[in-house]
């Protein structure tokens, strides 16, 4: 029995020559197929074919198909986020740690997803909130981490931290990282920070090049907040969301970052587990060479 039509986005890459082509193949398959497909509006301009702002998208279709790298995949995830769409991250980018299939795939893995063969996983998403003199500044949602770092790299920053419902004390460091568990292997992994299994739901705390040797990274539940009081640098501070996203910072803002209740949606490929990923794509191994 085919499966029935789908209301099915497109996000992609829209600058790569190959992501225009992948896109409008698909469109063209997907469309015999019975399915309505809509994309992204700058997708959209690059195809010369109407398209939607990715918010919209995401909230009125039932699949959600990414093409492009780990930033597509950022991009469609905060879009997605709270929605009941499902995405489905194909790899057309570089690394592509968060997507499912490579672009020598796409026509399999969109069968597989809307035949129901693939299952579907929930992720949780971390939460920023920015305060400035008691007013919300920035309000916002990342799938990997919400970062607060010097802008330039050209001096430490200088931070109050709490959490665990205490004073955890003044950290200076090049910047602070609070991950969710899909973030653990992105910014914080580099920074030192442990890699948690993406089914987690912790908040991983990793300070970035610190200048005490005691400022190790922080495993949280889910329940906890993250308190940041910015004190200040010579440098100027900002906080990013998935890297994208962001706002400047001035001395006395307070940020708290917390795992958010909103999830998103993603398909899983049965052939590409976690390990599996940690390997291929993280250069996770062993040696058969040492022995006892």
């Amino acid at each position: 029995m085919a499966p029935r039509p789908r209301r099915i986005g497109i996000l992609g890459h829209s600058d790569r020559v190959g992501v225009r082509r992948a896109a409008a193949k698909l469109i063209a398959q997907l469309t015999r197929a019975g399915h309505k497909t809509v994309v992204d509006e700058r997708l959209g301009k690059q195809l010369e074919i109407p398209g939607v702002p990715l918010a919209r998208l995401a909230r009125a279709c039932d699949i959600l198909i990414t093409l492009g790298g780990d930033g597509t995949v950022l991009t469609g995830a905060r879009a997605a986020a709270g929605t009941r769409c499902v995405m489905l991250p194909v790899n057309l980018g570089g690394l592509g740690f968060l997507t499912i299939a490579e672009n020598r795939e796409l026509s399999t893995a969109v069968r597989q997803a809307l035949s129901g063969a693939w299952p579907i996983a929930e992720r949780r998403m971390v939460s920023a909130i920015v305060r400035r003199r008691g007013r919300t500044v920035l309000r916002g949602v990342a799938l990997n981490d919400a970062v607060v770092k010097g802008a330039g790299g050209l001096a430490a920053i200088h931070l109050r931290l709490s959490a665990l419902g205490d004073d955890l004390g003044h950290l200076v460091a090049d910047g602070i990282v609070v991950a969710s568990a899909a973030g653990s292997t992105a910014y914080s992994l580099s920074a030192g920070g442990p890699v948690l299994a993406p089914d987690v739901e912790a908040v991983v705390v990793t300070p970035v090049c610190p200048h005490s040797i005691g400022s190790r990274p922080l495993v949280l539940a889910p329940g906890s907040d993250v308190g940041i009081t910015v004190l200040g640098s010579y440098d100027r501070i900002v906080l990013l969301l998935d890297g994208q996203e962001g706002v400047d910072l001035l001395p006395r803002d307070e940020v708290t970052v917390r795992l958010d209740r909103a999830r998103v949606r993603l398909f899983q490929n049965p052939s590409r587990p976690f390990g599996g990923a940690l390997r291929r794509k993280l250069g996770w191994q062993g040696s058969v060479h040492r022995s006892f």
